[in-house]
């Protein structure tokens, strides 16, 4: 049987929240293409808080994925949605597309693992695949970050390996590849972080790409704004990034590329990056 994965989901109905490619949503930087957008989401435990949970789950992933106008991909995916619950293949309590089903927050829906297990996940590889084409044929490019938190070193916390392996890629990966004329907007869901550490995140990532800019490594025009954060379950563009990020995070943990191989027209560069090698 394929292996459970536990995630974060948000039960409830499928809009409300920022919707964060309004024609002109707050903090869309100067110059850059009306619409454009960088949807981030994770996939895996970033915990470093023994060894024996690193040793069980040691793969921590990013998705990235980038949309010169992200419409036509965010109402595919919606609809998509809400044909597999019509069908009765995805549960009807969860509102947003994942790319594995989150066991915990739907037991306390009422589901059993057992209804789980045989009426909805077995339905997964078929939803995975469908969605994963739509990402493929309407986002404009994909990545993925990849950590071993086996190499982390011993002295980082959970949160300051996620933030770098963030910033490094964004910047680095994505950005200094995609950007050609300003930087687009940048939105991730908001349970990520606390308030407190949103605030000092962004912080972070303003140093960051100082330092870039200084060293020469920044390649792309214009200035990264604060990112937005916002609720998943009102984001189609943060279901695209977790199912990007479940697809590699599959590769890795259970040895099998069948998902990540299903985005090769959006592929940026290698389509990954390993921390580290």
């Amino acid at each position: 049987m394929e292996e459970r994965f536990e995630t974060r989901a948000t039960m409830g109905g499928e809009r409300g929240g920022v919707l964060a490619t309004a024609p002109n949503p707050p903090g869309r930087p100067t110059g850059s293409p009306s619409n454009a957008t960088i949807y981030i989401d994770e996939s895996g435990d970033p915990g470093l808080t023994s060894k024996t949970t690193v040793a069980a789950k040691p793969y921590f992933v990013y998705g990235f994925v980038y949309c010169e106008d992200p419409r036509e991909l965010r109402k595919r995916l919606r609809r998509l949605l809400k044909k597999m619950r019509l069908r009765k293949r995805y549960p009807p309590h969860l509102s947003e597309l994942k790319f594995y089903l989150p066991y915990s927050d739907l037991k306390g829906q009422g589901y059993s693992i057992s209804k789980l297990d045989t009426e909805f996940n077995t339905k997964m590889p078929m939803i995975r695949t469908a969605a994963l084409g739509l990402i493929d044929r309407h986002a404009t490019a994909t990545f993925a970050a990849i950590v071993d938190k086996r190499k982390a070193a011993m002295s980082w916390t959970s949160e300051h390996l996620g933030n770098f392996a963030f910033a490094q890629t964004l910047m680095v990966n994505v950005l200094n590849v995609v950007c050609q004329g300003g930087c687009p907007l940048v939105v991730y869901d908001k349970g990520r972080l606390s308030p407190a550490n949103s605030y000092k995140f962004r912080a972070y990532l303003r140093e960051k790409e100082s330092y870039f800019a200084a060293k020469g490594s920044k390649k792309y025009t214009g200035t990264l704004s604060a990112p937005i954060e916002v609720s998943s379950v009102s984001e189609p563009g943060v279901w695209a990034a977790d199912l990007v990020a479940g697809a590699y995070y599959h590769k890795y943990a259970n040895h099998d590329a069948t998902y990540a191989n299903m985005l090769p027209r959006t592929r940026t560069g290698s389509g990954e990056r390993l921390y580290w090698p």
